[in-house]
């Protein structure tokens, strides 16, 4: 019974985390309105190029690339 309340607890904190913060995190994004459209093009533009990179195969020489130049993105997962 412990262990069911325990992972409750741990599933509720960042819903109720969520709900404190979330005046202050609307400001914020109030003022991110105004580069709104310009990111949500940059977000579409990176998920095309990395489509791209998927079917030509390019995307392991990227990968790789990463790998050699941060290696520390290695130990991440």
């Amino acid at each position: 019974m412990l262990y069911l309340a325990i992972y409750s607890l741990g599933l509720a904190l960042p819903f109720l985390g969520s709900a404190l913060f979330i005046e202050h995190f609307r400001k914020r994004m109030r003022g991110l309105s105004r580069w709104s459209r310009f990111l949500r093009a940059l977000a579409g533009l990176v998920l095309i190029v990395m489509g791209v990179m998927v079917l030509t195969g390019q995307m392991t020489r990227l990968a790789t690339w990463m790998l050699s130049t941060f290696p520390v993105l290695g130990e991440l997962g």
